[in-house]
């Protein structure tokens, strides 16, 4: 998958929509937030004022921002900050769906997160299956990119794989796109915070049908730097392990 050089463009649209989650009142019109013990079986879509995009590019680098810009999306301190764990206790994870209904456009779901965290060592959204665009409500959806943040910056994690996994399973490894072929994939979004305000730092990525290489991507200057963090070995029992890029043979 080919990102531009220059981001400036596709990152201006967002900040509308960014500005108006953050004054928007509660609850927050594009976050669906389940009841405590309630399980979603659909997300709506469109993301309001979101593309669509042509490219699934173009449309990753635009979610960014909009996933970042949620509260307690991004923790402003590093790992080691003796107040990281604060930050920790109220941090949240969001999720959501890009896809197409008509093979040509991207566009991005709403938003959901879970109410209930039960794992200390990690945030989680439980992103449902399936996406119900409220325009074609009957329309046949390609599911492109799983999307989510995690706050701690922290890259794909076993779990995300085995999200992507289930999700291949669900809606097949590929469908199209512009006539071509794409790969369904996972996105993992990281933040920081300059001047008290939050930004789109970058995203993990990882292509299950394409490649066992998991990308850091991240923003210096407003170009995207691309980098080989690890690779994802996959058990006969389907379990996935994360092998950094040091310990490749």
């Amino acid at each position: 998958m080919g990102f531009p050089v220059s981001i400036r463009s596709v990152l201006l649209g967002p900040c509308m929509l960014l500005a108006a989650a953050c004054t928007a009142p509660r609850p927050n019109p594009y976050v669906v937030t389940p009841n405590p013990g309630e399980t979603l079986t659909s997300i709506p879509g469109p993301m309001p004022d979101f593309g669509p995009y042509t490219q699934v590019s173009e449309a990753l680098l635009a979610a960014c921002p909009v996933i970042i810009g949620q509260p307690h999306a991004s923790i402003p301190v590093s790992r080691g900050d003796q107040n990281f764990s604060v930050y920790w206790r109220t941090a949240s994870e969001y999720c959501a769906w890009l896809y197409s209904i008509d093979g040509t456009q991207v566009e991005m779901s709403l938003l959901t997160t879970s109410p209930v965290q039960d794992d200390p060592t990690r945030r989680r959204c439980d992103l449902p299956a399936q996406v119900v665009d409220r325009r074609q409500p009957e329309a046949s959806v390609a599911y492109l990119v799983m999307l989510h943040n995690h706050p701690g910056g922290e890259r794909i994690s076993p779990p995300d794989l085995q999200a992507i996994a289930e999700m291949a399973c669900i809606h097949g490894p590929t469908t199209r796109l512009e006539g071509q072929q794409i790969s369904i994939s996972i996105a993992a979004f990281f933040g920081e915070v300059r001047d008290g305000k939050p930004e789109c730092a970058g995203f993990y990525h990882y292509v299950p049908a394409r490649s066992d290489e998991m990308l850091r991507y991240t923003i210096d200057n407003g170009r995207l730097m691309r980098k080989v963090v690890a690779r994802v070995d996959w058990s006969e029992n389907g379990i996935p392990k994360i092998l950094p890029v040091e310990e490749r043979p």
